[in-house]
């Protein structure tokens, strides 16, 4: 399960609510629920379902009405203004502009994330929008030194490493971190590229795929991982690496700087949505998107810190983002007390 659902799901569970999670149990009938929490609703029409993605789409929409009519509160966590694979999608945005209206809390993980929701969608002044800072991931196993975890991973103690984490996607901006990482002016450098490669579709996907190649074959001082990365294992890459790049195009929020952030990593990341929030929480680098110029500074900038003193600021602060918080303020919201005190 993804980790953001089970420390969410477990956090609920220590407050005394009995949980169901999946889509499949969504649309059992003889399920009665208070609260409704949603996050990535794509899920219930993209991701699972037979038939048409309209009719699953539609059949989505349909069963939290049915929960709203029973007094059933509707939450949503904003994950993503629209689908990754989907941007443009016509069918996304109708479903999300429903969730919208259906919802009685909308849950965000930055204040700037109230304002890209209304500028892209109707958002009604009665639907009521909080702020809860995305949960740390100190649920993984951590304590590896750094001198095992390149000795795992066959990187020279000296090099200064650059870690790209996650899940590769075109929007993360793999190839733009491939074609600075050249101009970087450090002679220690090496780039560290762990997550399972997803295949990039669509337009210059050839010229992604080649850049990938080039990486894996020709590139020095380049480690690829591209696979699938055990929960055990992720310390691994953190503890081998000096600092984490997130070279996004577009976005609004990264589990993957939350968890760099965790790991007490100093994080170079652009100046988008909720991504900038997390960035400025700590002792970070911001660059302005899809500038490569601003990017190249900010990799050069990056050596200059001190990993000491990042690592006790940055672990800190993500220290205090927990998921108990985030629950907390969920279930104290008067809204929800409200149905679950007549519940």
């Amino acid at each position: 399960m993804n980790i953001y659902i089970r420390e969410l799901g477990r956090a609920y569970q220590r407050t005394g609510c009995e949980l169901i999670y999946g889509v499949d149990n969504f649309y059992e009938t003889t399920v009665d629920a208070d609260i409704v929490h949603l996050n990535w609703p794509e899920a219930f029409y993209r991701w699972h379902g037979m038939g048409s993605a309209e009719k699953r789409a539609e059949r989505f929409i349909g069963a939290i009405d049915k929960y709203k009519n029973k007094g059933a509160k509707i939450v949503w966590t904003v994950h993503n203004l629209t689908p990754h694979d989907h941007v443009k999608s016509g069918l996304d945005y109708d479903v999300y502009q429903s969730v919208i209206e259906r919802a009685d809390i909308i849950a965000h993980h930055c204040e700037k994330s109230i304002d890209l929701l209304k500028a892209h969608y109707k958002v009604h002044d009665n639907i009521e929008n909080i702020v809860l800072p995305h949960g740390n991931y100190l649920a993984y196993p951590s304590g590896i030194t750094r001198k095992e975890a390149r000795a795992r991973l066959a990187i020279p103690d000296n090099a200064y490493v650059y870690l790209h984490f996650g899940a590769i996607r075109s929007y993360k901006g793999l190839d733009s971190l491939f074609s600075v990482f050249g101009k970087v002016n450090n002679p220690d450098k090496w780039l560290l590229v762990a997550g399972n490669y997803q295949g990039i579709t669509g337009k210059g996907a050839w010229r992604d795929k080649l850049l990938m190649y080039w990486a894996r074959h020709w590139a020095k001082r380049t480690t690829l991982y591209l696979k699938n990365i055990p929960s055990e294992d992720i310390q691994i890459f953190l503890a081998a690496s000096d600092c984490m790049v997130l070279s996004h195009s577009r976005g609004l929020n990264s589990g993957v700087a939350v968890l760099g952030m965790t790991f007490g990593k100093l994080i170079i990341g652009p100046k988008l949505g909720c991504i900038e929030w997390v960035l400025d929480a700590g002792k970070n680098i911001s660059f302005d998107v899809n500038s490569s110029d601003a990017l190249i500074k900010a990799m050069n900038q990056a050596v200059n810190y001190d990993g000491k003193e990042v690592n006790k600021v940055n672990s800190s602060i993500a220290s205090e983002w927990t998921w108990d918080g985030m629950v907390k303020k969920i279930l104290e919201h008067p809204l929800v007390r409200a149905r679950t005190a007549n519940g």
